[in-house]
């Protein structure tokens, strides 16, 4: 696949005139944080809350008439489909979008509300592509590929052109990677305008086909796919865009899931932004990557690319859950003690005065180390971060030596 900056141009100009360019918004509380500066490119606040449909809207556009008038079909687990459903939409072509049995519910009645006949298929993206090839055999359906698709790639390149007008002077950019459609876009732009600018990607370690194959400086494929970030789900790493992102990614990441909620909850807090699991990659990217080498970034200009918001809400407590676990903002601990009067009370105490929260306590007087006179307690409780909890624990083991954090 050929994709020259030409193209990119051609479909940057043209979309100029259908999707008003996404805010970058400079972060104070992160510039702080990671001793940069920081800015974030809210493809969350496009009208399906997803960079998906830039990429869309450039493969309907340039359609026939007659393959307008014959319709779309599109595979997706939820942001594509937002991103197909808007652009048919916007050109009046029928849509129809399959997707996988497990998808939120809120992606669905999104897809449908925007005019879209949805099928749902299947547990996979895979399943769905495979009755999608099943549909095309007996229609004249043209289908739109999420990612390995030249006028797709060429669309999300158009974010890379918004970037450099509001931001000339980028060191790094930060993305995620699913299928690859998106780094493909705004890399290639980038190498050809800005080659010293940086494009590190992400993925989910539990579906990171396509990130261990840049490692690996060879394609490589998993068996299994598991993550909540289910906009980069993917399973099987594209030969096809392997190519590709070999030549414009600088560095490829792996960050595991609970990384991934604790970036999620950052940017809620700080920030006040809703992303998705894979709109919070780049956050949890960075903080992998300064922790390891805070000079680094010293300094310089930052863009994290926040590629969507569409959250299942019915998760997002789980999610914000495991990212106050990840920065040690909610613990689990046991104390074995002597069951007699005061001697919880005194724990308590402890707890209390250090300043913690406790949400619940259980006693459990059948745990073997506990003899016949003692219990164990378990603690749940709400601290202010890693200091506030090794303080609390230091305390502790003064006058409970054998308390340990379980979770």
């Amino acid at each position: 696949m050929k994709l020259t900056i030409g193209e990119f141009r051609h479909a940057y100009e043209l979309l100029s005139d259908i999707i008003n360019p996404t805010p970058l918004v400079y972060n104070e509380w992160l510039s702080r944080k990671f001793k940069s500066n920081i800015y974030l490119k809210l493809e969350n606040m496009l009208p399906i809350g997803s960079f998906k449909m830039r990429g869309a809207t450039y493969k309907i556009a340039n359609l026939s008439p007659q393959k307008k008038k014959n319709g779309v079909l599109a595979v997706s687990a939820g942001n594509h489909a937002q991103g197909v459903a808007w652009a048919a939409h916007q050109f009046g072509v029928k849509a129809t979008i399959i997707m996988p049995e497990t998808s939120p519910m809120t992606k669905v009645q999104n897809t449908e509300s925007l005019g879209a006949k949805v099928i749902l298929h299947g547990n996979t993206i895979e399943e769905g592509f495979e009755y999608a090839e099943k549909m095309l055999k007996k229609s004249k359906l043209t289908f739109i590929h999420p990612y390995k698709d030249k006028d797709v790639i060429l669309g999300q390149g158009s974010v890379a052109f918004e970037l450099v007008d509001q931001l000339p002077e980028m060191d790094y950019i930060f993305s995620s990677i699913g299928g690859g459609g998106l780094v493909a876009g705004i890399g290639s732009v980038i190498n050809h305008m800005k080659p010293k600018v940086q494009v590190i990607a992400g993925q989910a370690s539990g579906t990171d086909a396509m990130a261990t194959s840049l490692k690996n400086k060879r394609l490589t494929q998993k068996k299994t796919t598991n993550t909540f970030a289910d906009g980069i789900k993917v399973r099987k790493a594209s030969a096809e865009m392997y190519k590709i992102l070999k030549e414009v990614v600088d560095q490829a990441v792996s960050i595991s899931d609970d990384k991934i909620a604790q970036a999620v909850l950052q940017l809620i807090e700080n920030a006040r932004v809703i992303a998705e699991g894979a709109g919070a990659v780049p956050l949890a990217v960075l903080n992998e990557l300064y922790q390891k080498s805070p000079k680094k970034f010293a300094g310089k200009n930052i863009v994290l690319v926040i590629c969507g918001g569409n959250i299942d809400v019915n998760v997002l407590e789980r999610i914000i859950d495991r990212g106050m676990i990840e920065s040690n903002r909610k613990v689990k601990f046991t104390v074995p003690i002597q069951d007699e009067p005061g001697v919880l009370h005194t724990l308590t105490g402890i707890v209390q005065e250090s300043g913690a929260n406790i949400l619940q306590i259980v006693h459990d007087r059948d745990a073997h180390n506990t003899g016949i006179t003692g219990t164990n307690v378990y603690f749940n409780i709400e601290t202010r971060g890693r200091n506030h909890l090794e303080s609390l624990m230091k305390r502790l083991k003064k006058d409970f030596p054998d308390c340990q954090i379980v979770s």
